[in-house]
């Protein structure tokens, strides 16, 4: 690993909190056997490196979502529309 990599890294465990910006969050159905939704988070391709070297160094990570209130007024688009 390089020591910008290692740079990164130090800079980002220290801060504890990562801003990845906008994500767009896609509704899936869990299978043919089990009936209901699951939800999946796409990170920004944009912080791959960053994904990169958590991964590499086994680095566990806590993940938190805020909605933002202008976001809870578009809920109304319908059930297809996320």
């Amino acid at each position: 690993m390089s020591t910008l990599e290692d740079s990164i890294l130090v800079d980002i465990l220290s801060q504890k909190v990562i801003d990845v910006g906008e994500v767009h969050v896609s509704r899936t159905s869990l299978g043919k056997n089990k009936q209901g939704y699951r939800y999946l988070i796409y990170l920004p391709i944009s912080r791959n490196y960053l994904w990169k070297i958590l991964h590499e160094k086994n680095v566990k990570v806590r993940i938190f979502i805020e909605v933002p209130s202008e976001g809870l007024s578009r809920g109304d688009q319908g059930e297809g529309k996320h």
